[in-house]
């Protein structure tokens, strides 16, 4: 019960927090413009941007059944595509709760292991992670005086980094590394004194919920195409890119932005996205007006396009999130297993 009260409470503390911060960077602007900005809008590039949104979308879906094959598994294209849809949309209402729901998704309608599911999700966000970090060091070494000249605009940002990569948060965080490994070590040496007791239910199910995340992980050193998957990845983010950078095009005061300034956008928004709140509504606001600030963009001008950038992504998240939640059930009657040997499942293996 308690768990569950400080749950609910987390939720409304991140999602006060975002509409603080929304509400700070638009207090003081005018209603009247935003509705001339939105009806100057040239939407030939909004719906481009909502075209390259769901080629990413698909694209997420290709990618995240490579990793379901191999485990022997044969889901259905667009049962992972209608998941991928259902993620976005709880991650609007949930943060981080999205991941878990394409799996419970998933699992439901072609049979598969939670925790296999779950195993190959992992594999995906390591491999997004990897990728942001690669794109970041490539924009930074090739915007660097972007980011100098924002921190010398904001010297409080500065302030806040210097102190979250202080040698005393640096050592605490080590101390909790170490913390997490001898808890990690300990409960392994528990697990295996108590292995032995076969008639233990508990141990027998947490040991095969084990084994299947495992298996989900080990996907990626069985996959078909490596090279395909890495295809798949790097598609992602470039449609991820051209989503916002199309949008550039689509209002008047940023049209003439170069590609460069988008990736730099892109790049501050997603830091802001890190924060746990719904839709980065608020943070990615202020960041993405912010950036555009140090390209000459007006701060008024800056925070319309942040506005309809959002808006215009969040809004297909979200029609698309509850169609898929509609019709996922109706074009699923049968609940019969996709599986191709189904006897390894009834054995909890690969």
């Amino acid at each position: 019960m308690l768990k569950k009260f400080l749950n609910i409470f987390k939720y409304f503390v991140f999602l006060g927090f975002g509409v603080l911060v929304f509400w700070w960077v638009y207090k003081d602007e005018p209603i009247a413009k935003y509705k001339s900005a939105f009806s100057d809008l040239t939407y030939f590039w909004i719906i481009l941007s909502v075209f390259f949104n769901v080629l990413s979308q698909i694209s997420r879906a290709m990618r995240w059944n490579m990793l379901i094959r191999p485990l022997g598994y044969n889901p259905k294209l667009y049962n992972s595509y209608l998941s991928v849809l259902i993620l976005y949309f709880v991650n609007l209402l949930l943060p981080r709760a999205g991941e878990v729901f394409r799996c419970t998704i998933l699992s439901k309608y072609e049979k598969i292991p939670f925790a296999k599911l779950a195993g190959t999700v992992f594999v995906e966000r390591m491999a997004d992670f990897i990728t942001l970090m690669l794109l970041a060091v490539i924009i930074l070494l090739s915007q660097f005086g972007v980011f100098v000249a924002f921190f010398n605009t904001h010297p409080e940002v500065k302030a806040n980094l210097l102190h979250i990569f202080s040698l005393r948060n640096i050592m605490l965080g080590v101390g909790f590394l170490l913390f997490c490994l001898a808890a990690l070590l300990m409960f392994n040496n528990y697990y295996k004194k108590r292995k032995s007791d076969r008639g233990n239910t508990l141990i027998k199910r947490i040991r095969l919920i084990k084994q299947n995340f495992v298996s989900g992980i080990k996907s990626i050193a069985q996959l078909e195409n490596k090279w395909l998957f890495i295809g798949h990845t790097l598609f992602i983010f470039v449609m991820w890119l051209f989503m916002l950078y199309v949008i550039f095009l689509a209002y008047g005061p940023t049209s003439h932005l170069s590609l460069q300034t988008g990736m730099i956008t892109f790049l501050m928004g997603g830091l802001a996205m890190l924060a746990p709140v719904q839709g980065g509504i608020g943070p990615w606001h202020f960041m993405v007006y912010e950036t555009l600030f140090i390209y000459g963009i007006d701060k008024a001008d800056g925070k319309v396009f942040a506005l309809i950038a959002h808006a215009s992504t969040n809004l297909i998240y979200l029609i698309l999130g509850l169609v898929a939640l509609m019709i996922i059930p109706m074009i699923n009657p049968s609940k019969s297993p996709s599986v191709k040997n189904p006897v390894n499942v009834v054995a909890g293996r690969p």
